[in-house]
């Protein structure tokens, strides 16, 4: 029995911490919800702009009753079954360790569902394809409301062209602040946003006293008869307009690890009810007859009084640029996931927040930035945009709903539930798909264009890291330092330098790569080095560890902190072997030449060198020809990428790039028939 319970005690013990973690996710405090607020909510917050003036003109600019009570009854009740039923009561109880969003669920199933690596990455890339449309669409709907201003937009100077600009401006003054950090802006969001909120659901109440029928629409038939009927001129096409209310659900769950789930859970029900005060109030605004065309103002604000319109102009556009710096952060932290997962080059990131969870990444910040401003201009409106906008969305959200359906019947085990539920979903999903796909020939076939390159970049740096690495093989550092001790006695050739730095991600402390042991057996040097620089989870510090093995090779391990700059790598290097050189465990060597030696040289260290592997495919590989171009286009996007010189910041200390070749497979031999007579020895 005292057996028993020691094997218990433990249990017992995870038991309670995985209680403890459980109890602090679903924990919500006002502070909490504040936050979610301002994070998690920017994108459906800012829906209500553009989504019913979309709904409109998907009926000619123009709505009856009949077409009005179905339309609010559409959005009320996909909002309820996506964003209510499926993320929030759902998706968020199938967290990793309280994080969300399709990494998180690749994560829990990859271990059960080899597929899922392949869902993840269709996923992830419809987000980042997504991420170019939300800020495009958020800021030029809620710029083109300053023509609801009368002396703004009756002034005739007032033009879709002037709109154009001032959001393009908007736009790259939001990419350009990125890399200073969000850290302070960031504090009011949660705020501003719930002004925004209470000042959509004040104004929304206000217009619905005006007719209280427009709540008829909360009768689910309304919407399905009408989405049925001859008086749906769009037939299901409508869905494609509906759906761009419930864009930024996803968000609720990916964002989940930053704000809690208790605090979605306590603040969403407020959010709802704002959104649909709005969404209703406009509704009644319909009801009285009024049309409009793509280049109108949209119900949002012609529904807002003269005289406190420019207020709801000034925090639309605070609200747009809000839900544009959600995804745009969003896009930074899943690249960085997709960085960590071998599925991109290794990027140059920075964390100019006082987080890591708060990632500058320069080379995405200028892709989603030239990305977006095309977009604008190849658009020109917000109604011209709707087309594309959301057609990655769906996809992201059908690859949730799969790995979804894993999670449940493999984690959990509810393999009935998660049949009946992850079934609507998908076939909602579906639906919306269908619908916008309608429109592809409207714009959608951009979004298709820029999710097809961010998968096939990732399929392409998925494939090809792990065709770099299947034939590198290792050789014990023991044998090495023998190896190398032979070699050194021979004395065939000169020094290449007095310590030869090797870099490499590999952190095995007690084995060699081949490729870099073959590169030290070729160049002659006193010392040695393969060093790994790891990244910490603290913002910062510096400690390092080393494991020699005799005296000619070292293993070391450089730990810093994420904001601690790689580029002061040979500052580093210069630090470790002073330490070294005093405690006696590498040998003190005399600069040649006094006068001209540098002051590693006269401290007795010596001359040192870095090498970095450039790995090309042998002509006499085995790969087939399918590999090799796949391998070759890798190769060259890391080229295009990735530069490991200024990263280590080697660019004046001579690096060698040693080329190494990539094997796949047994040399194929070559058959040559020699001709003539053979003379034999005698």
């Amino acid at each position: 029995m005292s057996a028993l319970l020691q094997k218990l005690r433990p249990q017992n013990g995870r038991t309670k911490r995985k209680r403890d973690r459980g109890s602090a996710l679903n924990r919500a405090t006002p502070a909490g919800m504040l936050i979610a607020v301002g994070i998690v909510y920017g994108d459906l917050g800012t829906s209500p702009i553009y989504a019913p003036k979309a709904l409109m003109l998907a009926q000619g600019g123009q709505m009856n009753r009949f077409q009005t009570l179905g339309s609010l009854s559409l959005v009320f009740w996909f909002m309820m079954l996506v964003v209510t039923i499926k993320y929030v009561c759902t998706a968020m109880r199938a967290d990793n360790q309280g994080e969300g969003g399709v990494f998180a669920l690749f994560a829990a199933v990859r271990k059960y569902w080899k597929p899922a690596g392949l869902i993840a990455m269709i996923g992830a890339a419809a987000f980042l394809a997504d991420s170019v449309f939300t800020p495009a669409v958020s800021i030029t709907s809620a710029v083109e409301g300053l023509a609801s201003i009368p002396f703004i937009g009756d002034s005739g100077y007032w033009s879709q062209e002037l709109s154009m600009m001032i959001a393009i401006a908007i736009i790259l003054g939001l990419f350009l602040i990125q890399h200073a950090g969000t850290n302070r802006l960031g504090s009011l969001f949660g705020p501003i946003m719930t002004v925004w909120f209470t000042f959509i659901a004040v104004i929304g109440v206000m217009q619905i006293t005006r007719d209280w029928s427009v709540l008829q629409a909360l009768d689910p038939t309304i919407g399905l008869r009408f989405l049925l009927s001859d008086e749906n001129k769009s037939g299901v096409a409508i869905m494609g307009s509906v759906f761009l209310a419930l864009t930024g659900a996803e968000a609720l769950y990916s964002d989940m690890g930053h704000v809690g789930r208790g605090n979605i859970w306590a603040s969403w029900p407020l959010v709802n009810i704002a959104l649909m005060c709005s969404y209703f109030g406009q509704g009644v605004w319909m009801l009285d007859g009024h049309i409009i065309n793509a280049h109108g103002v949209a119900p949002f604000f012609q529904i807002i009084p003269e005289q406190i319109r420019p207020f709801g102009v000034v925090m639309s556009l605070m609200a747009g640029v809000i839900a544009s710096q959600a995804l745009i952060s969003g896009a930074f932290t899943l690249t960085a996931a997709a960085d960590g997962l071998g599925w991109l080059p290794r990027l140059n990131m920075r964390y100019p927040g006082v987080t890591k969870g708060q990632i500058y990444i320069p080379s995405v910040c200028a892709t989603l930035a030239v990305l977006t401003v095309l977009v604008v201009l190849y658009f020109q409106s917000s109604a011209a945009m709707e087309a594309a906008y959301g057609l990655a969305l769906v996809i992201a959200m059908i690859m949730d709903s799969v790995l979804l359906f894993e999670f449940l019947r493999n984690v959990r085990g509810k393999r009935a539930s998660a049949v009946v539920m992850c079934t609507v979903f998908v076939l909602v999903e579906l639906l919306f798909l269908s619908a916008s796909v309608s429109k592809f020939l409207e714009g959608g076939y951009i979004t298709v264009v820029i999710w097809g390159l961010v998968y096939g970049l990732f399929h392409i740096c998925s494939r090809g890291s792990m065709l770099e690495n299947s034939e590198r093989g290792h050789v014990h550092a023991d044998d090495l330092s023998h190896i190398l001790a032979v070699s050194m006695a021979e004395k065939r050739r000169d020094l290449v330098a007095d310590h030869l730095v090797y870099l490499t991600p590999d952190p095995n402390m007690r084995d060699v790569e081949k490729d870099i042991a073959v590169s030290m057996i070729h160049r002659r040097a006193h010392t040695y080095w393969v060093v790994t620089v790891v990244q910490l989870g603290r913002p910062y510090g510096q400690d390092w560890k080393v494991t020699s093995y005799g005296r000619n090779l070292h293993r070391v391990t450089i730990n810093l902190g994420y904001k601690v700059p790689q580029f002061y790598l040979p500052q580093f290097m210069q630090a470790i072997m002073e330490d070294m050189l005093a405690n006696g465990e590498i040998n003190r060597i005399n600069p040649q030449w006094p006068k001209l030696a540098t002051r590693s040289e006269r401290l007795g260290i010596g001359s040192v060198r870095y090498v970095l592997m450039h790995r090309v495919i042998s002509p006499e590989s085995a790969l087939p020809d399918s590999d090799r171009t796949l391998l070759r286009t890798y190769q060259w996007v890391k080229r295009l990428i990735s530069k490991p010189v200024e990263w280590f910041g080697l660019e004046t200390n001579d690096p060698i790039i040693d080329t190494v070749s990539v094997w796949n497979g047994e040399e194929c031999p070559m058959q040559m028939h020699r001709i003539g007579e053979v003379k034999k020895k005698p």
